[in-house]
């Protein structure tokens, strides 16, 4: 398997082009599902040691809105101590177990934040530094039974700053790691995968973000790092469990930074549970991986300098500008996550503008950290008061939304995301696109992945503001060139990185855990 590097771009648009849907494709193509090769949802340390983590949490109670837009004055908790009940707080909305359902004799475990299939691909890693009550090294979470197993003692805040190439993470009070093992994604969905993973890690980090501000806590995605050295920290392969991006939380500035640490750690040496009788390996999958490594310091430096060419302008459309609802009329951020699930049936309603307006307003707040402004909402509205149905694209940068096409589309709405009624029945259909020849060029083929964990944000943050205004909303694969075709028939530059439909709820009896 030969190996391209990041500035290989052919390498994320052949990985794009060989694993995109079309009409033909899911029929010429079907995949039956081994169950009894179903991969089991949890890493597991069994001789690692464990510090339990508090069960009886304070969630947190900050308006969804504001907590999701940033509204919460992080800046005044620059210096906030952080302890393992902010640790647990924000682990537990992250990545926590909230309820099990049995489905057809099946138990199924459902997590905080969204994820295709309910298949939890994405693992979350402690570098703890300054947190009280926990001693610095290197921690695995495990959401089974909220515990820490630890891996390494030591403070690992330099070594992950070097890696980086960012002097200030050794002031960083933790270091969050997210990583994803593939073959719990492909299981079901086969090397499209890769790209479900990151929508994954993207959800959990909507969440993470916003309980990060409802706790006044500093939180900064950081995806540009040299690769090899993180796994080595870890003692992953990189091929079946990957690197996802770091979250620095917190900052002390005049505390003595951590050192930096150019040893290479040895390996960790402790064995995990296997996840299914036998794994499957998607060349196409692990060739996208590699080719997206980013293989020094210096070339985290060199392409976090690079620059999108200015290609989001103005359409020239008519625009209009809704109005939000203000951050009272939305619930509670701990009770949204734990409300939260993905629709499987709307209700075929309108729902009110100012709902549609604060999804989209509080989902593309700023994100903190590295991350560029790589993805547009295109939208097809069915049912919004005070908006005419039609085809429409949300401007970020003004917060208005552009009308492409008057008229009804619910039919186009539900072939697009592979024929499913979700698509015709709810009240809005958004796809987060992204040009993907300018994002190559400008970050290689990182931006592939950064890409879609940014429309995983945008995602998640959009499932947490229509759940916390009593609506719901459910994340959708779709046909790739169709896609393209129907919201920019004009400029074939734009490709589609996800589906979210949102809507009014339908009562349901029998729930589909194909998404959780």
């Amino acid at each position: 398997m030969a190996d391209l590097s990041n500035k290989d771009r052919e390498g994320a648009r052949l990985y794009h082009e060989v694993t995109k849907h079309s009409y033909t494709s899911v029929r010429s193509n079907p995949h039956r599902l081994d169950w009894d090769n179903r991969p089991f949802q949890y890493k597991i340390y069994p001789a690692a040691g464990s510090l339990a983590m508090p069960r009886e949490l304070e969630l947190p109670s900050m308006a969804t809105a504001a907590a999701i837009a940033g509204r919460a004055g992080t800046a005044r908790g620059a210096d906030r101590t952080v302890g393992l009940e902010q640790i647990t707080r924000l682990l537990f909305c992250t990545g926590g177990l909230t309820r099990s359902r049995t489905v057809d004799g099946e138990e199924y475990h459902f997590r905080a934040a969204a994820s295709a299939g309910a298949l939890y691909p994405i693992e979350i890693y402690l570098a703890a530094g300054d947190v009280d009550g926990v001693e610095r090294g290197l921690y695995h979470f495990s959401p089974a039974d909220l515990k820490l197993r630890g891996l390494r003692r030591g403070d690992w805040r330099g070594y992950l700053a070097e890696a980086a190439a960012r002097d200030d993470l050794r002031q960083s009070r933790a270091i969050l790691i997210f990583s994803a093992i593939f073959w719990r994604s492909a299981w079901k969905y086969r090397a499209r995968a890769y790209r479900y993973c990151f929508w994954d890690a993207g959800t959990m980090l909507a969440n993470l973000l916003a309980v990060a501000s409802a706790d006044e806590i500093l939180a900064e995605i950081i995806t540009f790092f040299a690769d090899t050295p993180v796994e080595r920290l870890l003692d992953v392969d990189g091929d079946r469990e990957g690197l996802v991006s770091l979250v620095a939380l917190g900052r002390v500035p005049d505390a003595p930074a951590a050192p930096f640490g150019a040893t290479s750690p040895p390996p960790i040496g402790l064995d995990t549970l296997p996840l299914s009788a036998h794994e499957v390996v998607y060349d196409d999958l692990v060739k996208m991986h590699r080719a997206s490594r980013l293989d020094s310091p210096g070339a985290a430096v060199e392409f976090r300098g690079a620059r999108l060419p200015p290609t989001i302008g103005s359409g020239g459309g008519v625009s209009v500008m809704l109005e939000p609802l203000g951050d009272g009329e939305t619930a509670e951020l701990g009770v949204t996550i734990l409300r939260r699930g993905s629709t499987r049936e709307f209700a075929r309603e309108a729902i009110d503008g100012g709902e549609l307006a604060t999804i989209l307003a509080t989902a593309t707040a700023p994100i903190p950290g590295d991350l560029p402004l790589m993805v547009e909402p295109f939208l097809i509205v069915n049912a919004i008061d005070g908006l005419d149905a039609g085809v429409y694209r949300f401007r970020r940068a003004t917060g208005k939304l552009e009308l492409l096409r008057a008229g009804e589309f619910r039919g186009e709405a539900g072939y697009l995301c592979l024929e499913q009624p979700l698509g015709s029945d709810c009240s809005a259909l958004i796809c987060y696109m992204t040009r993907l020849d300018d994002i190559l060029e400008a970050f290689g083929n990182r931006a592939y992945r950064m890409a879609h964990l940014e429309a995983g944000v945008l995602g998640g943050r959009a499932y947490l503001a229509a759940y916390s205004t009593g609506r719901g909303a459910t994340g959708l694969t779709f046909y790739d060139d169709d896609a393209s075709k129907f919201f920019s028939p004009n400029d074939p530059a734009w490709s589609p990185l996800l589906m979210l439909a949102v809507g009014a709820l339908q009562r349901r009896v029998n729930r589909d855990p194909d998404d959780d």
